[in-house]
């Protein structure tokens, strides 16, 4: 009686076994090394953050200016872009929990508050944007994370 099984040990089932092992093993590699990849190159490409605060003129409802994140996490901008007498400042925290003010002196003159705050080993991780409003508490942005 002749067996209904094929057999897995011919030639031709050898060759499809080992073309089915290639393969897998090649899409694994291709796989895992989109990852490393990826894993390595995502904490190098910081990126830009910035935010803006609504709280000037008659309604309270303009851009007052922004702040900013750049350079790796490691630089803060304060730029005042509304003339109303009101300053603008941006408070940061920076990885460990120190945290800072930046604020943008010359007003709503040309330039911004610049300052590198950060470093490779402890760049900031978060800012808000806040404007220095007479006889009211100051309207700052939420935290937003770096």
């Amino acid at each position: 009686m002749p067996n209904a099984r094929p057999r897995p040990y011919t030639a031709a089932g050898l060759l499809l076994h080992h073309r089915v092992r290639a393969l897998a093993r090649l899409a694994a590699i291709t796989v895992g090394g989109i990852l490393l990849i990826l894993g390595l190159a995502v904490p190098a490409l910081a990126h830009d953050q910035i935010k803006g605060v609504y709280a000037c003129g008659d309604l309270r409802v303009s851009l007052c200016g922004y702040g900013q994140v750049r350079d790796s996490h490691q630089i803060i901008d304060a730029c005042d872009t509304f003339k109303d007498g009101q300053g603008l400042y941006v408070k940061y925290t920076l990885m460990g929990g120190n945290e800072g003010k930046v604020g943008d002196a010359n007003g709503s003159a040309a330039g911004c508050g610049i300052r590198r705050v950060g470093s490779a080993s402890a760049p900031i991780v978060r800012f808000n944007v806040c404007s220095d409003v007479a006889l009211y508490p100051d309207a700052c942005t939420g935290w937003i994370w770096a």
